[in-house]
């Protein structure tokens, strides 16, 4: 949905300008790594991934919103220009001298009217995003990219939202000739102060005769389930979702369970996707390019700003070949230098079937406000 941030800059100043309030936020992600090969021979990557929104708000119940980006791109097999990841692997990373891919322009990405009309409950118009299925684990987290249920979709349209439920009706970015609905709403079944039990259904549907994507709708549920006591914390994250490819239902299934006491935690992402196709791609038919995923990483917390972890990952981007799945295990060092800052070295060794085994290390930070 990028587009250059040149047409709006006026209508921000003027918005600035008579606001009573401007709030400007922001999550800045970058990294730098080097990848070696068989023969000790290092390629080294940095990717930035910036997004940033400015909020004016003309009274304490209307504001509106603009948000920018800029990604890092890189070249792919085919040639093309592609966004980069963070911390990811080497064929997915800027190279260190591709000065065109790591300084990318900001582009607009969107503007948004709310006006909160009673307490609870607001009206909004605009540029609209939503997702359903969101991954705690670190490489997945980018909603836009991966999701277990839906990843990122944006209309342009009109929204409302009653405390945590949205529904939002608008037509489709990448699409002239179709409409999408879309709706969710948290039941909140278990509200105490040390255990918490949410349940969230979502679900969308696309109107059109060219809907300009492979399946009229998705839907999907999310349990989130918390414990505390004293120094013991515990949580699961369950999540299910189904839509349909070429006729046939897809499945997806994400369990994240945590578990912390004292300085000791523990987390696991078990990601598994029931295909229409098995003969077909695995990332045309679910919005992750894998199609099993587990991961678990024990951490040590030494310090409020400092954590030591070990990571193992096993990798399977299709059930059906035997030969490209991959592991990975290595340490992350974690700094926490204040709120919503972190910065975390990492390296390990990543194992492959086919192709030659690579070692990489790196560090990335990250700063949201």
């Amino acid at each position: 949905m990028a587009k250059t941030i040149l047409p709006i800059t006026i209508l921000t100043a003027a918005a600035c300008l008579f606001a009573a309030d401007v709030e400007i936020n922001g999550d800045i992600q970058a990294d730098y790594a080097s990848y070696w090969d068989k023969d000790f021979s290092p390629t080294n990557a940095a990717n930035q991934d910036i997004g940033l929104s400015l909020t004016a708000y003309m009274d304490e119940n209307f504001s509106v919103t603009v948000n920018t980006l800029t990604r890092s791109t890189f070249i792919n097999q085919d040639g093309e220009r592609e966004d980069s990841e963070i911390r990811h692997g080497l064929a997915r990373a800027t190279a260190i001298d591709d000065s065109e891919g790591r300084y990318t322009a900001f582009y607009f990405d969107g503007i948004q009217f709310r006006w909160e009309f009673t307490p609870g409950a607001a009206f909004l118009f605009g540029d609209l995003t939503y997702n359903a299925g969101a991954f705690n684990y670190y490489y997945w987290r980018d909603t836009g990219r991966y999701a277990a249920i839906k990843r990122d979709e944006t209309v342009r349209g009109v929204g409302m939202e009653l405390g945590e439920g949205r529904v939002y009706i608008g037509a489709a970015e990448n699409n002239i000739s179709s409409l999408i609905v879309y709706g969710s709403y948290p039941f909140e079944i278990l509200s105490k102060t040390d255990e918490h039990l949410v349940i969230t259904p979502s679900a969308d549907w696309a109107f059109g005769d060219d809907i300009g994507r492979s399946y009229t709708y998705f839907f999907g549920t999310e349990i989130n389930y918390s414990k505390s006591k004293d120094l013991m914390n515990y949580g699961v994250m369950l999540a299910w979702g189904t839509h349909p490819y070429q006729g046939t239902g897809v499945h997806t299934f994400l369990l994240e369970p945590s578990f912390s006491y004292d300085f000791f935690n523990i987390g696991l992402t078990f990601f598994q996707a029931l295909l229409a196709d098995e003969k077909e791609p695995v990332e045309k038919q679910i919005f992750t390019d894998e199609q099993t995923l587990f991961a678990i990483e024990p951490s040590f917390s030494l310090h409020k700003k400092l954590a030591i972890g070990l990571a193992y990952e096993l990798h399977d981007p299709s059930n059906e070949i035997d030969d490209d799945t991959f592991h990975f295990i290595g340490p992350n060092i974690y700094f926490y230098p204040t709120a919503n800052a972190e910065l975390v070295f990492w390296g390990g060794y990543n194992k492959r079937h086919i192709g030659a085994n690579t070692v990489s290390f790196g560090i990335s930070g990250q700063v949201q406000f």
